[in-house]
């Protein structure tokens, strides 16, 4: 199997390992964090508030965990990736996670290693990155030899990809997306500073992330359409979109309002989403019709849930859809799919 560093193992790169563990389509030979203690890391992978207890269970010593029936795992807590020795595990692909930006600098440290591929869960704009990624969007275009792959963000992982159809079916004139986004990491339990995550030690501008997460809504700006113009340059000058942190721990939902260039009815678009589910490859696409609330999609392996009860026509052009999509699980389950679709050209 292809040989993968981990890069942070924070709750993508914990929902990578146990993906993995679940599909066993890699092998995980060494991680990186910065998070001095192991046994810390190991009870982390073990035991998770949203997603329950780890299946196998785990140990750890001063240099590694030790996951049951699987290697042993070496452990580095280097601040830069260029500073792991990827090179003496002949590390295929490093997944990085950690959302630092720093870490795209590094790339040719990590070519000279002999690293064939360094993802980033994220979608920087820099022009260190070779390729953007959506899966369901322009997978086909991964078999070339580009080195740094950003596998974009979970918002643009569900969004472009229905936007994506939308838009050869029908064509797009303009839209709207609104996102609600559990809070994150970074954020706060009380008021306090509003901290960045890819610039450790910032304050960013927006004072408001700096609030306490767990009650109250905190609008803001979002990447998600930033993020889904990397692979559809089209929506830049089309769509416009908003965010709100809202006080839940896991799943996201999308709310689009689209007028479309061609008629339309809510059959038609029932139809061409059930014949994407049928026919996909990877599990992007899902259609629900049932009375079902976020928490019912917690660990859903789908970019995009889509949910037709709320899918409304207006003038036979103006269409809203609302979409589920666990933002970390069914994100994670996407940068899987990129390890193993990149793995076929290594």
């Amino acid at each position: 199997m292809v040989k993968i560093g981990i890069n942070g193992l924070g709750r993508i790169g914990r929902a990578i390992l146990r993906i993995n563990e679940q599909k066993k389509i890699f092998d995980i030979v060494v991680i990186n964090d910065i998070n001095p203690s192991n046994e810390n890391l190991a009870y982390m992978v073990k035991y998770d508030s949203t997603y329950g207890n780890f299946h196998k269970n785990i140990s750890s010593d001063n240099h590694s965990i030790k996951i049951e029936n699987s290697n042993s795992i070496d452990v580095y807590h280097k601040n830069i990736i260029s500073k792991v020795p990827w090179e003496n595990y002949n590390t295929d692909i490093v997944i990085d996670a950690s959302g630092v930006y720093e870490n795209l600098l590094h790339k040719k440290e990590l070519k000279r290693k002999g690293v064939k591929h360094q993802i980033v869960t994220n979608t920087p704009d820099s022009n260190e990155i070779d390729k953007y990624i959506i899966l369901g969007v322009n997978e086909d275009t991964i078999k070339d030899k580009s080195f740094l792959i950003s596998s974009s963000i979970c918002d643009a992982s569900a969004v472009a990809p229905v936007l994506n159809v939308l838009n050869k079916e029908y064509g797009i004139d303009h839209g709207f997306l609104t996102t609600l986004h559990p809070w994150l990491s970074y954020q706060n339990l009380l008021d306090g500073p509003s901290r960045s995550f890819a610039y450790p030690g910032t304050i960013v501008d927006n004072f408001t992330l700096g609030r306490a997460s767990l009650n109250g809504i905190i609008p803001k700006t979002t990447s998600a359409i930033r993020a889904s113009a990397k692979v559809l340059k089209y929506l830049n000058k089309k769509f416009q979109a908003l965010s709100f942190r809202v006080p839940t721990s896991i799943v996201s939902t999308a709310d689009i309002s689209v007028k479309l260039k061609n008629q339309a009815s809510k059959d038609s678009i029932i139809e061409i989403f059930k014949q994407k589910e049928r026919n996909q490859k990877l599990n992007i696409f899902k259609n629900n019709f049932d009375p079902l609330i976020s928490t019912d999609f917690i660990k859903s392996e789908y970019s995009a849930i889509i949910d037709h009860r709320w899918t409304t026509i207006n003038d036979s052009n103006y269409l809203k859809l609302v979409l589920w999509y666990d933002n970390e699980w069914g994100y994670s389950s996407r940068v899987v799919d990129t390890v193993n679709l990149l793995s076929k050209y290594i």
